[in-house]
């Protein structure tokens, strides 16, 4: 498996783990009502299903890659279970499920670094780099729309998303630098552009650099408060397109 497939299947499993683990660490269960564990948990359910999906679909059979689809269809059922456990109120079941999702995800992305065959402890540092990237930013937006839903709710756990998202550009810089100890990609195929040496890095570095930009103007939005957090989720809306490109501008190296 390599190219936009693989590509895609790793941008999906870095959302969904990286996802499941920062919701269920952030603090705010039992505090937001159960619809915005559905809404999470329902996108961290179908990025899941998609990366499984697609390496099912692509990879080559190997005991390395049956194990890295095994432990991704383990992540799906755990994140099907717990949305229908929540949606059915058993809430005290469901988030058993969800931090045994959240386990299963940190499984799958062990066993997907293993895939490549080289390099394997530098790949898992790259893929847990890119979950906490690509999780920080999706539980942004989302919590961010979660406060037009609840508005009473306070800024503090807008502000803690603000540090979690921070952390997240932190790590993507770790990541881009990591990708390039990778091999070049084959992908001019994809864009004349992805041809030219070292591209793929320029790109990554510079959304990675614009993330960083956008951080401090979250931060200090969601310390306002008020409808200043409507302000902030605009710009992770920016922010969740120029991470999706970062990752697949380094990932292209991954392979």
């Amino acid at each position: 498996m390599s190219g936009a497939t693989g590509v895609m299947a790793i941008i999906l499993l870095e959302t969904a783990a990286g996802g499941a683990a920062l919701l269920w660490a952030s603090g705010v269960w039992g505090v937001v009502r159960r619809g915005f564990f559905l809404l999470t948990g329902t996108t961290i359910t179908l990025c899941a299903a998609g990366a499984w999906a697609i390496t099912r679909a692509e990879a080559a059979a190997t005991p390395a890659t049956d194990r890295a689809v095994t432990a991704l269809a383990v992540f799906t059922v755990f994140a099907v279970v717990w949305q229908l456990l929540l949606a059915f109120r058993q809430e005290a079941a469901s988030r058993v499920a969800g931090l045994a999702a959240t386990a299963a995800g940190a499984v799958a992305l062990l066993l997907f670094a293993g895939v490549r065959g080289r390099a394997v402890g530098l790949g898992l540092v790259e893929l847990v780099m890119g979950a906490l990237f690509l999780g920080s930013t999706l539980y942004g937006l989302l919590l961010g729309h979660w406060y037009l839903v609840e508005r009473r709710l306070p800024n503090t756990h807008m502000v803690r998303s603000a540090w979690l998202y921070a952390g997240g550009v932190l790590a993507a810089g770790v990541g881009a630098l990591l990708s390039a100890r990778n091999p070049a990609p084959e992908a001019a195929s994809l864009s004349p552009l992805l041809a030219v040496p070292s591209f793929t890095l320029l790109l990554a570095g510079g959304f990675v650099a614009i993330c960083a930009l956008i951080a401090p103007f979250v931060w200090k939005l969601a310390h306002e408060g008020g409808r200043s957090i409507q302000a902030a989720t605009g710009y992770f809306y920016l922010a969740v397109i120029m991470a999706f490109t970062a990752e697949m501008a380094a990932k292209l190296r991954w392979f």
